[in-house]
Formats: structure tokens, C-alpha cells, sequence
């Protein structure tokens, strides 16, 4: 575990580490896996609550100003779409096991390299015209008002978001040590809408997965 300064009330999160994974190939055990994973998916989206989450989040990322809507949707939104094409995203076992429980769990998350927090992460709004690097391209996220999660000498550098992680905490194919946080409202909104016992349900759901198919 990390230390974790949460400086925003209505945020429930749920973080846990793992350290000594492994960017094993895939195989038939977590082929079989992930396809039981993405049916179970589907069924959940289809599901009133999972809506009700949806909205959630979105109240969630408005508290700070920031507007969850186009390019800027939760990450899991964006993950809602790709369930019904006919390739679901795959990066390595570590991302697949963060995607599919996202989307069947409806939080955003982010997967973070560990060593990103050498003191600890804080979370915190993003300041006007605060800004990060999201992918290989150069593309910026715009983080003004947006829930960050921060870490580097005094936890001041934002490197993850409930929206898009920053290239420079995404892990990758050497990652071993790892950090995630899951993003959800602190009290209910509708029916299994949000709190922080379902937020800690998904945050347990990826550790497992990840210790079990990244080993």
C-alpha cells in the first residue's frame, strides 16, 4: 500500500498495489477467462444500476468543473463502446484485466506505475491550465477541474485521472510494480449507484485478477 491524501469529500476510492507481475503471453486459461468476463460484462451494462453508476460518475467529475462529455467521457465509457465491436481493446494481461473490470464493474480506473509515488499519492482537482501528455502522439488531456491523482517529489506531478492516464505513469511491457485507483461516487445515487463498499468490491476484483493471471 501507498499512502493516499485525498483532499476531495465525495471521492470514493479504492486503491490497492501488486508488485512481481509479470507480462506473461496470453494463453487458453485466460483466453477462457476474459471471454467469460466479457459476457458477464454485457449482461451488466444491460442492467439499471449499471446506468445508475454511470450517472454517478458523471456527478462525480462535475464537482470540480470539469465537463465529463465527448473526448472526455469516464474512461469506462469509452470501454462501454468497445463491448459491442467485435474486438474488445488487448494490450497485455495487466491492461485486459484493468479494462474488463472496468466496464463490468462501471468505475473508471487507473493502472499506475508504482514508482511514480515515492512519497505517497495525493489526490486533488487539477489547476487552470494544468495539463498532461496522454499518448505517444503528444495529445493533451486538459485538467482543469478534473479529478488527479498525483505523486513525484511532494505528490504535486498529476499522472492519472478517472478520464485518461498520462503517458508517463501508463505502465508498460517491463512494469512489475504497480498502483491502481478506482473512482466513484461516496454515497448512493440509485440503485448500486455508488459508495465506497462498491468501489472496494472492484478494487478487489482487479487485485485478484491481476494476481492471478499476472504471476
Amino acid at each position: 500500500m501507498i499512502s493516499i491524501e485525498n483532499e476531495i469529500t465525495e471521492l470514493a476510492l479504492g486503491s490497492l498495489t501488486a508488485a512481481g507481475l509479470k507480462n506473461q503471453p496470453s494463453d487458453s486459461g485466460f483466453e477462457d477467462w476474459f471471454a467469460g468476463q466479457l459476457e458477464q460484462a454485457r449482461e451488466a451494462v444491460a442492467e439499471p444500476w449499471w446506468d445508475d453508476r454511470r450517472n454517478s460518475v458523471r456527478v462525480l467529475l462535475r464537482k470540480g468543473g470539469f465537463k465529463p462529455s465527448g473526448r472526455s467521457k469516464p474512461a469506462q465509457e469509452y470501454l462501454l463502446r468497445c463491448l459491442n465491436e467485435e474486438n474488445f481493446p488487448r494490450v497485455n494481461r495487466a491492461v485486459d484485466c484493468l479494462n474488463i473490470v472496468s466496464v463490468r464493474t462501471g468505475f473508471p480506473i487507473s493502472l499506475l506505475k508504482r514508482d511514480c509515488f515515492p512519497e505517497g499519492a495525493k489526490v486533488r482537482f487539477g489547476q487552470l491550465g494544468e495539463s498532461y501528455v496522454f499518448n505517444s502522439v503528444g495529445h493533451e488531456l486538459d485538467l482543469s477541474g478534473l479529478i488527479c491523482v498525483c505523486g513525484g517529489d511532494l505528490k504535486a506531478k498529476p499522472v492519472g485521472t478517472p478520464v485518461k492516464d498520462s503517458l508517463a505513469g501508463k505502465i508498460n511491457e517491463e512494469t512489475s510494480d504497480i498502483v491502481f485507483f478506482v473512482y466513484g461516487l461516496a454515497h448512493d445515487v440509485g440503485q448500486r449507484g455508488a459508495g465506497q463498499k462498491e468501489v472496494d468490491a472492484a478494487a478487489t476484483d482487479l487485485h485478484e485478477a491481476l494476481e492471478s493471471w499476472c504471476r
